[in-house]
């Protein structure tokens, strides 16, 4: 390591940051610069530090550094370190700190092509105008940049700042929750309209498939630059207004790829594929195929489509292992032939795709190789979001006119295991549906109706807290990350928990008896007693005092312990992820139907201890959302109501443990008893769709076991996952976890693990 880095180590050791966490991030720098320009770069870092720089926020400067020297020429590293030092002149530690924390993705988000310089120079001029609202720019610089370059971001800055002077209209105008901020960005996108090029897309439409579509716009993007793809059924095609972020030349091509793709499967995709009980991740990949089917043969007729589509194609054999980008990697694997990758997952389904080339008349062949598809991302454990995922590539439409979901399904036999997953494609009338003007000239029946989706549960929920989150990377607490949404469960039938229990009548009958041999409580200490197995101290000093005072002294001088009644209470955390909806090896149930009979059975249980408990779930979609559930609470009594929303309970979406624990703890700690007990019972991992580093959670998760425990809280988890041991064991401490292999015991062995818990 080059002595100039050694000395910036020496430097970061009076930070409070540990080598360990920052050594990597800075060789990064180091390989990049030069002797000299490392050493100007070391200054400025000084500096930084100099200036009250500690922390969070030194680390997250070295990361941007990092980002710069990785991108950019080695000069604009310096020029950014500069630039950052120049700030701390204006602005105090903690907005420094909140500028440099998204500064990294910031600078990861501008075009090579571009340069940093010019971004240097808009946060300079942001500093000199409106200091205040530098810091949510920067958080904002990646989503800007998806919609325009930099003419179009310098633009926008200096229409801000000549436009605003009030400071909380400023704020909301770089923080784009200013209408007129979005009319500066449509103006300077450079985007290409739907009205502009109509024309040409129907000319286009005609040439190469014989037929000249209805073309209507997609409602307008949202507010925050919501992604729309096209749509289409037998008669009409709906495209959005505009492709964000796309220019004027760029844009009319993508609008021609999306064209010519929804042709190929008017021409190659004659009858739609029967979906029927594929969960989301495999209906996705199922619509993958069938575009990629449409796109392959439609290219031998016209081979100058491949070509048009593949520009679009830019998944890259690299990166994280996770569900959507392993999607995008595979689509490009099917149309692109020069693309090689050596992930096992896209070899395997680019195999069993061209393997079943002479069966693909066949709906039912590629819907089998999504479902087989689907599994594996299943057993990979990667977390697939139906609510956020968006098709890949942009030409690609939304696939509601290919598949078809049937009708909707009777009112669901709540005894069956069967879940159903959270939409339903419902007939709905289309107020752009074409009349008889539109029925002669497409051919087509005016009385045709549009598929969308419609959800199953209307409920919404309503945020309730917002909890921190700790990043181990920066050893920094995220205050107010998490929000805490409270969901009430649909209500259900009471009968469906009777009969679970019925079904269990042995475990049943087995905790009844052990019930009343039950005794857990607090020893407390009886002092000044006339007989007990010790001293009392204090009682023998005084007796003692007042004997040589010539008192008659108190003979009770001895202490004894009595164990007093039941001094517990207990929240149950059940973890309803995606996850639980694996079928447990063996049986035809699932996870979260032996996590539903032993909360069933364990409730049987405490209630009949009289144990003060409650029963909670939780699940997440992101950290703006961490799903919080009320099956049972203290205080209320475990009857009909708490059965009937335990039988209405439905898993999905991922799992947030920390956030969930820190709500547990805040609902348990009003507890007035002398023992406070959270039960976890999880399946899986902590993981989340914004999260891509693994380690990330399962450390927050640990830190809240830790703030439980300085609450006074103790905090117990039962693992049934068979590979959880070292991530459990690291999140609750080894002595705090019960792995449970088998997953169809739970409902015989977690009452069973309670009464050993409080005996």
């Amino acid at each position: 390591m080059k002595p100039t880095a050694t000395a910036a180590l020496d430097l970061l050791d009076r930070t409070g940051l540990t080598r360990a966490v920052t050594a990597p991030v800075l060789t990064t720098v180091g390989e990049h610069l030069d002797r000299r320009l490392f050493a100007d770069w070391s200054s400025n870092l000084e500096r930084l530090v100099d200036c009250g720089g500690r922390g969070a926020l030194v680390l997250d400067f070295i990361r941007a550094s990092a980002a710069c020297a990785r991108r950019f020429p080695p000069e604009d590293c310096v020029a950014l370190s500069r630039s950052l030092c120049a700030l701390t002149k204006d602005l105090g530690p903690s907005e420094m700190a909140a500028i440099t924390q998204h500064l990294p993705a910031a600078i990861s988000a501008i075009r090579v092509d571009d340069g940093v310089r010019y971004y240097l120079s808009l946060l300079e001029d942001i500093a000199d105008e409106a200091p205040g609202a530098l810091a949510v720019f920067v958080e904002r610089t990646p989503m800007l940049l998806t919609h325009v370059r930099q003419e179009g971001l310098r633009a926008f800055v200096r229409a801000g700042l000549t436009s605003e002077r009030d400071t909380e209209k400023l704020h909301h105008y770089f923080a784009l929750a200013d209408k007129s901020a979005w009319q500066v960005i449509e103006q300077e996108g450079g985007e290409v309209s739907l009205g502009e090029i109509e024309g040409r897309l129907k000319s286009l439409a005609t040439v190469l498939w014989k037929g000249r579509p209805f073309i209507r716009p997609l409602p307008g993007n949202s507010a925050l630059g919501g992604q729309r793809r096209a749509s289409f059924d037998r008669h009409m095609i709906r495209l959005p207004q505009s492709f964000s972020g796309y220019r004027a030349s760029e844009a009319e091509q993508l609008y021609k790829a999306a064209i010519a793709h929804i042709g190929a499967h008017w021409a190659h995709t004659p009858h739609r594929v029967e979906i029927k009980s594929l969960k989301p991740v495999q209906v996705a990949l199922v619509a993958l195929l069938e575009d990629a089917k449409a796109e392959i043969l439609a290219g031998r007729e016209y081979p100058g489509l491949l070509r048009l589509w593949r520009r679009f194609h830019t998944a890259e054999a690299a990166g994280p292992a996770l569900a959507e980008p392993l999607m995008a990697r595979l689509s490009r694997a099917l149309i692109d032939p020069d693309y090689e990758d050596d992930n096992s997952w896209v070899q395997k389904g680019k195999k069993l795709f061209f393997d079943a080339e002479p069966d693909w008349d066949d709906p039912a062949v590629l819907r089998r190789i999504g479902g087989l598809l689907g599994n594996d991302i299943g057993q990979m454990r990667l977390q697939f979001n139906a609510k956020t995922y968006v098709v890949q590539p942009a030409y690609r439409d939304d696939n509601m006119g290919i598949l078809d979901f049937g009708d909707i399904p009777p009112e669901m036999n709540e005894d069956d295991e069967e879940v159903f997953d959270s939409v339903q494609l419902n007939q709905v009338e289309n107020p752009d549906q074409p009349q008889d003007r539109d029925k002669q000239e497409s051919g087509g029946d005016a009385n045709s109706q549009v598929s969308s989706i419609r959800p199953v549960d209307s409920d919404h929920g309503i945020p309730i807290a917002k909890l921190p989150e700790w990043d181990y990377a920066t050893g920094a607490t995220r205050r107010d990350w998490v929000t805490i949404m409270e969901y009430r469960p649909v209500a259900s039938r009471a009968s469906i928990i009777d009969q679970v229990l019925d079904r269990h009548a042995t475990e049943h009958r087995r905790i009844e008896a052990l019930i009343s041999q039950a005794r857990v409580g607090r020893a407390i200490r009886l002092k000044r007693q006339p007989e007990g197995d010790s001293l009392d101290l204090d009682a023998a000093i005084r007796a003692m005092i007042d004997r040589r005072a010539g008192v008659e002294p108190d003979t009770r001088v001895y202490q004894s312990s009595a164990l007093m009644h039941r001094d517990l209470s207990v929240l149950v955390l059940l973890d309803i992820s995606e996850s639980t909806k694996d079928i447990v090896t063996g049986t035809h149930s699932t996870v979260f139907s032996a996590e539903r009979a032993a909360t069933a059975l364990l409730a049987e249980a405490m209630a009949g201890l009289n144990d003060p408990f409650a029963i909670h779930a939780f699940c997440s979609d992101s950290r703006k959302e961490l799903r919080y559930y009320r099956i049972k609470d203290f205080g209320e009594r475990y009857g009909d109501d708490a059965k009937s929303r335990l039988a209405g309970l439905r898993p999905g979406l991922s799992t947030r443990m920390g956030a969930a624990l820190r709500q547990a703890a805040h609902e348990i700690g009003g507890q007035l008893t002398h023992r406070r007990l959270v039960l976890v019972v999880t399946d899986g991992e902590p993981s989340d769709i914004d999260v891509s580093d693994r380690k990330y959670l399962v450390e927050d998760a640990r830190k809240a076991v830790h703030e439980l425990a300085h609450q006074g809280i103790n905090v117990f988890a039962v693992g049934l996952d068979s590979e959880g041991e070292g991530y459990l064991s690291r999140i609750f401490g080894r002595r705090n976890v019960a792995q449970i292999s088998n997953v169809a015991a739970l409902p015989h062995k977690l009452p069973m693990l309670y009464l050993r818990l409080t005996a």
